[in-house]
């Protein structure tokens, strides 16, 4: 492995049956602290809403607390659902956490729907519709990120923390083209969700390579940066990954097919039961799962930056135990770090 790849986290915060929320984000930054040990570069928390089975939904407030219990590695809010919010609040959150730990806070900016009910709860006006105004949301919080709001912004008289530099780095999060062409457009990273799209990771990578201008933005970047997010499995025989990765395919295949959101993480033998028998590791070169041993994983991630150039790959795991998690990461930090 080319000692120039770098490994990174993403995490969902999953509760395993039994664990209160309280206890889940204990053993999170337990795997931070054990990843900051093993090499691991980044270590990022995702949002979501209204999840039973997932601990906390509020990763701007608990990166603070990620953050103050590791030295050194990078921790992400990955990332706030900006269609949810105001700019300017997201911008001051981002702005605190970039302050209190400055060159290690990444904030990632992407959108999602959370189900209709959840939607509604996160409106502050509830009574019309959200206009789907991301590319203005995005221009808005990277202009608070930089000091430097558009020159026809109603809000240029006031600035976050102008006494701070700019920061921290903003990343666009995506799942399309789409997506990766808006990061292009503004100068800043990329995050591509390949487990979201898989098919589709490739070329839009190459679209935002081609599409990349040095950001006009104190908080951008001057050259294209980019991650590349997939879910993995690993173990020390194909055949246990396999079983370990049952569960993370019954949940998202009810929730994708059946509208289905379970409320508690099915161990393998119920999710086995759900999807009517085991699903195999795929064999394509994009799979939505990468799941074998640390060499079969390796060699798939070894061949995803050979197609995309892409140097930096997140991980995201469901595991059930915190000593399985720790066991997954030191397997692949062992193989490839």
């Amino acid at each position: 492995m080319s000692p120039r790849l770098r490994l990174s986290i993403l995490d969902a915060m999953q509760k395993s049956t039994g664990l209160t929320s309280g206890q889940a984000m204990r053993e999170t930054i337990a795997l931070a602290q054990y990843a900051e040990e093993l090499g691991y570069h980044r270590y990022w928390i995702v949002e979501h809403h209204a999840t039973p089975f997932e601990a906390n939904p509020a990763p701007e407030v608990f990166a603070m607390a990620l953050a103050g219990a590791t030295r050194s590695i990078r921790v992400g809010v990955g990332g706030v659902l900006l269609n949810h919010y105001s700019p300017y609040k997201a911008a001051e959150c981002m702005r605190t956490l970039g302050v209190m730990f400055p060159g290690r806070i990444d904030a990632g900016f992407g959108r999602a729907r959370t189900g209709t009910l959840a939607d509604t709860a996160l409106r502050r006006l509830r009574g019309c519709e959200v206009p789907d105004d991301q590319e203005e949301q995005i221009r808005e919080v990277i202009g608070w990120l930089s000091h430097q709001l558009d020159a026809d912004s109603p809000f240029r008289a006031i600035r976050i923390m102008p006494d701070e530099p700019a920061g921290p780095t903003p990343w666009i999060l995506a799942a399309s083209e789409e997506s990766a062409l808006r990061a292009a457009r503004y100068g800043i990273p990329l995050a591509f969700s390949a487990f979201i799209a898989p098919g589709i990771a490739a070329p839009a990578v190459a679209a935002y390579r081609r599409a990349f201008v040095p950001s006009r933005y104190a908080a951008g970047v001057s050259e294209p940066a980019l991650i590349t997010a997939v879910r993995v499995i690993v173990a020390e025989t194909k055949e246990e990954a396999e079983y370990l990765a049952m569960p993370v395919r019954a949940v998202f295949k009810l929730r994708r097919e059946q509208n289905i959101l379970l409320e508690t993480w099915p161990t393998p033998e119920e999710a086995i039961a759900l999807l009517g028998g085991m699903v195999p590791a795929e064999e394509a070169d994009w799979p939505a799962y990468l799941v074998g041993t640390p060499r079969q994983v390796r060699s798939t991630i070894e061949r995803m930056s050979a197609q995309t150039g892409v140097t930096e790959f997140m991980l995201q795991e469901f595991l059930p135990t915190l000593s399985l998690r720790k066991r997954q990461y030191h397997l692949i930090a062992r193989e490839m770090l």
